[in-house]
């Protein structure tokens, strides 16, 4: 039996309608992307052997910066351990 479209509506959970809906929809993956160190926000230091986030490494640019260091270019693994050496020694 065919329903109304707003009864319809108002008896599904909504799980029955995944994926793209409707002309036109635009896909939603990465297209043969790869995933580099750009796309996060976190780096993995072997020096400091852990992660760190963009705000942990902000927090030690700024004593970097305190202590003396020369300005960086960027959230990247060898800014960090420039930073981590140079904190280490100073």
């Amino acid at each position: 039996m065919i329903k109304k479209f707003k009864q319809f509506n108002e008896e599904i959970s909504g799980t029955e309608l995944v994926g793209p809906i409707g002309p036109g929809y635009g896909e939603t993956k990465l297209q043969n992307k790869t995933i580099n160190a750009n796309d996060t926000d976190v780096i993995y230091s072997e020096l400091g052997s852990r992660i760190y986030t963009m705000d942990e490494y902000n927090d030690l640019y700024g004593n970097y910066l305190k202590n003396g260091g020369s300005p960086l270019d960027g959230f990247t693994e060898e800014n960090i351990d420039i930073i981590l050496n140079f904190l280490q020694t100073n």
